[in-house]
């Protein structure tokens, strides 16, 4: 059998028959009640350091969610890192679109965790990759949800908005998934690699489109956040998924001159390693710090001198005299010991905090 029709029998067995399944779908009013009951959720968002790649993890009471899953290469990195957060079911994995550096390790991902749902779009690659997923999804009895723009999931009683693709397209970056997911009073926007002609679509469509931190799309080449799209999302946080000195020349100048002029706050995985972001549906954290915009109608609180340390692989915080801190690309700030055990961190046995 080649390769075509080994593919296309594989999409026959692996694709639900239409939409995300009505099962999943959440209806307006649900959303609507959700989003209520989720005033105060708690969500976190990491975004994994697989260099010129995607991968993210969300988090929240126990519940998780991954977005995309890095290059081959990156398997066993994505694996531990989501085994030391405690992960042993996902309740949604999303591939976005079947590029390399956006499924290259969806197959490790799901051959080593339950997985309750899949979401990809409802195109075909002839890649080796592509096809490695196919099997782990089929082996593990699941079939791929392809969600059509304006489909909604509920995740741990956050609303998830499925916006893109808008339609089919002839190139796998504007087919890519994007979702919205909200919390509280804040929202989180992820774009894949949706370029300029994606974003148009999603545009005219009338979404809400405005989202507190904008996963950047295409690792922030200038094909991608054009400028209509970034003044409907106004972010006030901007985080760039992309390789240190990669051979595009990721982000582009032109990019960050946009997020820069709008306001946005830029976290890069190049220049400071998994960016993590937390919410408690009103204040919003990086990297265990307080960011200069909280809300609307509460000023920020000057920043103070940080008192413990937290390792982002262990959970653990350690006061400034450790030694057992951990190296500088793991640590998380706190300002108190409260703020460090309400984010999920215990305290280290050899210091005692």
């Amino acid at each position: 059998m080649n390769m075509m029709k080994k593919l296309a029998l594989l999409l026959s067995l692996v694709f639900a028959l239409a939409g995300c399944g009505s099962e999943t779908v959440a209806d307006a009013a649900e959303m609507q009640t959700q989003q209520e009951a989720a005033a105060d959720a708690a969500l976190e968002v990491h975004f994994i350091d697989v260099g010129q790649a995607d991968c993210a993890l969300l988090v929240s009471d126990g519940h998780y969610m991954v977005i995309d899953g890095g290059n081959n290469d990156d398997a066993e990195t994505i694996v531990t890192y989501l085994k030391n957060q405690g992960v042993k079911t996902l309740d949604a994995v999303v591939g976005t679109h079947p590029h390399e550096d956006h499924i290259g390790s969806l197959d490790a991902i799901i051959n080593s965790f339950d997985v309750e749902a899949v979401y990809m779009p409802k195109i075909m690659h002839t890649s080796q990759t592509f096809e490695d997923v196919l099997d782990a999804i089929a082996n593990k009895g699941l079939k791929i949800k392809a969600p059509n723009p304006g489909d909604a999931i509920i995740f741990n009683g956050l609303p998830v908005e499925f916006l893109g693709p808008q339609r089919e397209y002839d190139d796998f970056n504007n087919n890519s998934i994007v979702l919205k997911v909200t919390a509280g009073e804040r929202s989180f926007l992820f774009t894949g690699d949706a370029e300029e002609t994606a974003e148009k679509d999603i545009l005219n469509a009338g979404y809400d489109m405005q989202a507190d931190v904008l996963k950047v799309g295409h690792h922030g080449s200038s094909t991608s956040t054009s400028d209509a799209f970034l003044q409907a999302v106004s972010p006030k946080y901007a985080v760039i998924s992309v390789g240190t000195g990669n051979k595009y020349g990721h982000p582009e100048k032109v990019t960050l001159d946009k997020l820069q002029n709008i306001g946005a706050e830029i976290y890069r995985t190049d220049l400071e390693g998994t960016v993590v972001c937390s919410t408690d549906g009103q204040n919003i954290l990086f990297n265990g710090i307080s960011t200069k915009t909280e809300t609307t109608d509460t000023p920020a609180v000057a920043e103070t001198a940080e008192t413990y340390i937290g390792n982002k692989n262990s959970k653990k915080f350690h006061t400034e005299e450790c030694s057992s801190l951990p190296a500088e690309s793991n640590r998380v700030y706190f300002e108190t010991r409260e703020e460090a055990i309400s984010l999920g961190y215990g305290p280290c046995g050899s210091c005692k905090p």
